[in-house]
């Protein structure tokens, strides 16, 4: 009888063989053919890929999933699910560490290699080789014999995932999840979750839920309750991977128990971990609400090893300060020097995202500003119009004055207005006189062109919108005297009347003016007045009354009257009080 099954058993396995021959070993021409196939449609609608194992995770009240405090059994899902203890599993068990495993999550792409079998190794050779995530998945299907070959398959799709367009991704994604190896290998980790080894748990979790797993399957919500049974056990790097993963989660109740275990072991094992790496994906993931003796912890972790940094390093710790909502000086202007000397190259989006991340942490760095500035000023030929209105308005949201940027941009306007759409138009008008910045060469050109482009657009530009174009050419000198008789028709007036005043305020008369503002007043690094401030000053000059600046008045309003006093007094009878533009209060701290 033992005969006749083992006959049977080896009977199956040789046809299982023979029907792998017929499949081919690259997913090219299918995926070519998908290609042409109609309208993409989202792989999750496949019935049967959700019954077969996501089991979705709908019942917030009713799951059996238990969390840190729970008892109730992980596997526990209303159908009874028995891991076997076959031949595979005792492979799995005895397999030795993947040469697959990634040293870390980044675009470098590099890997690292350790000691393995003969038949280990041919296997992670062939798994190499792939060149699309459904090469990977046919290898699983081949070759594949634990859950370590599993797992490695599923991350190598991933990685390979990563780097298609968007186009091609909506495609291989379909073909991923309509793949029958998928759904086997996911079957397989939810089997062995408390099986794996660390290290497979943390990458199979990040690749699953970037391939488009949803967060709220079963199978997703078992690896991270097994994180939560693991976590310490994990080594800094796997911390690492995990952090990045819980980053990108929605708050439930797996999700939060596991950052807030991930937060106390953080917290243990900060001064032990010297990779600015690892450090920046640990900054991420305990984002703003983070105690602050906590965020300053990690910034003396990051300061240790701030020589050692990289340019790629530099941009990432920038937005982990940014994740964190913690400006640290010492490290910004460590970045920010590493910036200014890689600057050339830097694409694009890269230049944006350090803008964006100084205003979100209220950095301002003149060097670092007239560095980028001066990048954009001598590749200007090699920009888009469209990317340099992008540029001037992030500077413009600093404060920064990029002078000889606005007059470069100011003679592409005059040479080509025909690429200002309204929102451009807007955009030019808000930077210009917000930065109260006026082209040196051609001044009249310029303000002849963008009020025709106004003129063009008069028709269907809002009221609102269009008080704010006037308002700004104001600032800048100029009357646009068509646009001003557009808002003074009496069914805008009405309408813009509650408005007008915060554009164009009131002013209280004297014949010496004393103007008392804050440094954000003037642009970055200069006394150079931005646009309210300096129309209200060329107001007041045309009222015929001397305007004197005084800048940081809190020492101003911390003297007593007789002090006060005796300041303005010198001031006015000065030989020069009524000549002078800006008066500077110096701050004793």
């Amino acid at each position: 009888m033992n005969n006749k099954i083992s006959y049977l058993l080896n009977t199956v396995r040789c046809m299982h063989r023979c029907n792998y021959v017929l499949i081919p070993k690259s997913s090219a021409t299918t995926r070519n053919r998908i290609l042409w196939i109609g309208r993409y449609r989202d792989p999750l609608e496949n019935v049967n890929f959700r019954k077969l194992f996501l089991n979705i995770f709908t019942s917030p009240c009713g799951s059996s999933l238990r969390f840190l405090s729970q008892k109730t059994d992980v596997f526990s899902t209303g159908a009874k699910i028995e891991p076997e203890k076959g031949a595979e599993a005792l492979v799995s068990e005895q397999a030795p560490q993947s040469s697959f495993e990634l040293e870390k999550l980044d675009d470098s792409g590099s890997s690292k290699v350790k000691p393995v079998t003969d038949r280990d190794e041919l296997f992670f050779n062939s798994l190499r080789k792939c060149t699309c995530p459904c090469d990977a998945l046919d290898l699983a299907s081949e070759s594949a014999v634990s859950i370590k070959h599993f797992t490695n398959c599923l991350t190598m799709a991933w990685r390979l995932f990563k780097n298609l367009s968007e186009d091609q991704q909506r495609y291989e994604k379909q073909l991923i999840f309509e793949h029958p190896m998928f759904a086997k290998i996911c079957q397989q980790l939810l089997r062995d979750a408390r099986r794996m080894s660390r290290g497979d748990l943390v990458f199979s979790l990040h690749a699953l839920l970037n391939l488009g797993v949803p967060q709220n399957t079963l199978l997703v919500q078992t690896l991270l309750r097994v994180c939560q049974e693991k976590l310490n056990q994990l080594d800094n790097r796997c911390l690492s991977v995990l952090a990045t993963t819980l980053s990108g989660l929605d708050k439930d109740k797996n999700v939060s128990a596991l950052q807030a275990g991930l937060q106390l072991l953080v917290e243990q094992r900060i001064p032990g971990i010297r990779d600015i790496f690892i450090l920046q994906n640990l900054m991420k993931c305990i984002g703003k609400d983070a105690p602050l003796f906590l965020k300053k912890k990690l910034e003396m972790a990051v300061l240790k090893e701030i020589d050692h940094l990289t340019f790629p390093n530099a941009l990432r710790v920038v937005l982990a300060l940014v994740a964190m909502n913690y400006c640290s000086v010492p490290i910004l202007n460590a970045c920010s020097k590493k910036i200014q000397e890689n600057i050339h190259g830097t694409p694009f989006r890269q230049l944006i995202v350090i803008l964006e991340a100084c205003y979100s942490l209220q950095y301002r760095n003149v060097k670092l500003f007239s560095a980028l500035a001066d990048y954009v000023n001598s590749t200007a030929c090699l920009w888009e119009k469209r990317q340099i209105i992008l540029f001037l308005s992030a500077f413009e949201t600093l404060g920064f004055q990029p002078s000889e940027l606005m007059d470069i941009f100011a003679k592409k306007v005059t040479e080509d207005p025909e690429f200002l759409n309204l929102k451009n138009l807007l955009i030019v008008l808000r930077v210009y006189s917000r930065l109260n910045y006026v082209p040196k060469d051609q001044k009249h050109l310029f303000f002849e062109t963008l009020h025709s482009c106004l003129n063009k657009y008069l028709p269907q530009i809002p009221n609102t919108e269009l008080l704010r174009a006037v308002y700004s050419l104001c600032i800048l000198g100029y009357l646009p005297h068509r646009a001003i008789d557009e808002l003074l028709q009496k069914d805008s007036r009405d309408e813009l009347s509650g408005q007008a005043l915060l554009f164009f305020p009131t002013l209280l008369a004297c014949r010496l003016a004393f103007l008392f503002v804050p440094l954000s007043a003037f642009c970055v690094g200069t006394m150079h007045p931005q646009g309210k401030l300096a129309v209200k000053k060329r107001h007041l000059n045309k009222l015929g009354y001397h305007v004197i600046l005084v800048r940081r008045v809190r020492l101003f309003s911390e003297m007593t009257n007789e002090d006060a006093v005796q300041f303005l007094r010198g001031k006015i009878y000065s030989e020069n009080a009524l000549s002078f533009s800006e008066v500077t209060v110096q701050d004793n701290n």
